[in-house]
């Protein structure tokens, strides 16, 4: 999207241009795993694996997210738990996911060789907590959001209303 200005101080009109975007997040909570870091030409980045459980609780499921760590925060937290992973621990975590993508690939090995399966893609901008098996090890400080103020009245409304 591009966001247009009138700069009327120097009579010129000026364009800008600013990237907006619409965010789609997940928040969940999963098992970290395969935490690697991926060399690049341009440097490298963090990336892992989180089997997000969806689902009742008595039997959940599991979704498995490829995600790239973004941002300094992000980062840091999940390099303090490559011990744990690296010791088969339970690493569970509550996350946020942003930029969702999906990719079909094809087994090459195993008895389901040759068969397709759908790899989703994130980037795992937020950590919230951290547990190492029943210990939790870490919890982000909670932001204080102000409670809606209601005036009180009741209104009356269709039964069908939107």
């Amino acid at each position: 999207m591009t966001a247009t200005t009138n700069n009327a101080a120097n009579n010129a009109n000026t364009t800008s241009t600013k990237a907006e975007y619409f965010n789609l997040n997940i928040k969940g909570l999963g098992y970290l795993s395969n935490i690697r870091i991926i060399e690049t030409l341009n440097g490298g980045f963090l990336s892992v694996v989180i089997n997000a459980l969806s689902g009742p609780t008595d039997s959940p499921t599991y979704v498995r997210f490829d995600a790239t760590v973004a941002g300094k925060e992000a980062t840091d937290l999940i390099s303090r738990c490559q011990k744990a992973v690296d010791e088969d621990q339970k690493v569970l975590l509550g996350f946020t996911l942003s930029n969702l993508t999906s990719d079909i690939f094809t087994l090459n090995k195993g008895d389901h060789a040759g068969e397709q399966r759908v790899s989703l893609k994130a980037r795992l901008i937020k950590v919230d907590w951290i547990k190492i098996g029943q210990a939790m090890v870490y919890k982000a400080e909670k932001t204080e959001t102000p409670a809606p103020q209601n005036a009180g009245a009741k209104s009356n409304y269709a039964s069908n209303s939107f």
